[in-house]
């Protein structure tokens, strides 16, 4: 029988290292339980260990910044009415860097707010100031929840949201719980360091003050992905670009990056240098040899080193910061393509992004000897599976997301990334991102565990869970007709009639959603 020790009240020791993480544990009672806070800049981040003895102080130790938090969370759910269980914990995750990718306009994690919109990669912020926060905290809260490590902001910087001031907040209310807010920033294109507003780091600000340093882009500004289709962007300031020839432009990134690492308290960065267009001028022409897709990698080789050592810095709880350079999508198996970003720094992360069908056709491929291969150590998968770009918002993902945990994580890929801009009220959204979580954490899990311990539970037994992922599956089937959905909004409505609660919400999302789309299939009279 496992020994425990009775709690009656907490109180922590070395708090000063991880306030949230105190605040977690701390409890009034006659009798404290002593809990002492250790900080072991050793450890990977999100690492950490408890140690329950049968006398004498609990022991948390934990990386600075995140493993403090996690350990605080981990012992605070082990304690039952009979006690604590003695013994020793440790954990760490698989994949370490576990990141979720946001554009701010279409981020939605609280549903009451105006303005929502659902699309879009160069968008007007179309709700209230105060919203930018409100959905944000949201999303931390979810990710220091479920050990997610960092969050890339597009459109962090933004007069529409509060500029400088909503970032700061966002930033530290999320280095307090042990998450990265990662600064999307686009590099001569993607509006610059500062997205949207009369900035002198803002990339159109820039250009109409030196007309004479921007990008010559083909007509048609935009790309096609498989699963979406033909993508135009509009023509607005947000996609002005600058011609990565001329070096005014370098310096003056260069100079926006030492502000912006100066002015906030970032966890980390991701660059991009614009996929919807590479230059066509003649000095960039003459110097990529006629490369003409709608990325540079000759673009990325000429800007790449100069930024990066100029962000190289220790960041929030003197932890390095974490950067990730966009290596762009569908490409991680031509390694021809990649010889010109071999010899950029090797001490950051390299991210490649698949889309769903690229993924499922390739995914065999992904072994160790390949990525051993890639001009990089630090390497990760980043996904339009389970977005709106590979129409699928809204869709039930988890097996995916469970596939390419394991399968990188074998292969020796550091970290993935997916879209997280839906919020987990909507529970194919919900599961999704739990699965993103667990895998990522633990890519030897298995989905059968899974299931069982994440899912079943939340729809109400075994058989439920399994009706709510055929009626989920009809949603995205282009075959299904409006009986077919009404039908399931039926079975739904069912289940919502003899349960309560979370489980019960879960269920009315799905009878209105099946709803919806019934009512779209239906003809006007």
């Amino acid at each position: 029988m496992t020994r425990v020790r009775p709690v009656q009240g907490v109180q922590v020791s070395g708090g000063e290292h991880a306030p949230y993480a105190a605040e977690l544990l701390r409890a009034a009672g006659p009798d404290p339980l002593t809990v002492r806070f250790v900080a072991d800049p050793t450890l990977p981040e999100g690492g950490f260990r408890i140690d329950v003895p049968e006398t004498g102080d609990v022991v948390l130790t934990g990386d600075p910044f995140a493993g403090l938090v996690h350990a605080a969370r981990e012992l605070a759910g082990r304690i039952t009415p009979a006690g604590l269980p003695v013994g020793v914990h440790a954990d760490e995750p698989g994949l370490p860097l576990r990141t979720l990718w946001t554009w701010d306009h279409s981020t939605n994690w609280d549903e009451r707010q105006l303005g929502q919109q659902e699309i879009g990669a160069l968008n007007p912020y179309g709700k209230g100031a105060d919203a930018f926060g409100e959905d944000y905290r949201r999303l931390v809260d979810f990710c220091s929840r479920e050990r997610i490590g960092g969050i890339v902001v597009y459109g962090l910087l933004r007069d529409a949201h509060g500029g400088v001031d909503a970032a700061r907040d966002l930033c530290e209310y999320a280095n307090a719980r042990g998450v990265r807010i990662i600064a999307g920033i686009g590099v001569n294109a993607y509006g610059g360091i500062y997205f949207d507003g009369r900035h002198r780091f803002n990339l159109a600000t820039h250009l109409r003050q030196r007309p004479e340093l921007s990008a010559v882009l083909p007509q048609k500004v935009g790309f096609d992905i498989d699963e979406f289709g033909d993508l135009h962007f509009p023509a607005s300031e947000y996609m002005m670009a600058a011609c990565p020839s001329h070096p005014d432009n370098l310096a003056w990134h260069r100079d926006a990056i030492d502000w912006l690492l100066d002015t906030l308290p970032v966890g980390g960065i991701n660059f991009e240098t614009g996929d919807y267009g590479s230059c066509a001028c003649g000095r960039c022409a003459a110097r990529t040899g006629g490369e003409r897709t709608s990325w540079s990698y000759e673009a990325m080789r000429a800007v790449y080193p100069t930024l990066l050592d100029t962000a190289r810095r220790t960041g929030p709880a003197g932890v390095p910061l974490r950067h990730l350079v966009e290596v762009y999508w569908d490409n991680i198996f031509d390694l021809d393509a990649q010889k010109p970003l071999a010899d950029l720094p090797d001490d950051v992360a390299y991210q490649y992004c698949v889309n769903r069908g690229f993924w499922y056709d390739n995914r065999d491929r992904l072994t160790a000897d390949h990525v051993a291969a890639l001009p990089h150590t630090t390497n990760v998968l980043r996904t339009h599976g389970g977005s709106q770009w590979n129409r699928q918002r809204h869709s039930l993902v988890a097996d995916m997301y469970a596939d390419m945990a394991t399968r990188g994580g074998a292969a020796g890929m550091r970290g993935l990334t997916i879209f997280a801009e839906p919020s987990a009220y909507h529970p194919t959204n919900e599961i999704s991102y739990l699965a993103y979580a667990r895998f990522t954490w633990n890519p030897d899990l298995a989905w059968d565990d899974f299931w069982r311990d994440e899912v079943v539970p939340r729809f109400g037994g075994a058989g439920q869970a399994e009706a709510f992922r055929a009626g989920a599956a009809r949603l995205d089937d282009p075959t299904a007709t409006a009986e077919d959905l009404s039908r399931v909004r039926g079975e739904a409505l069912d289940v919502v009639a003899s349960t309560t609660g979370e489980v019960q919400r879960r269920w009315l999302w799905l009878a209105e959603r099946t709803a919806r789309h019934a009512y779209a299939l239906t003809p006007s009279r």
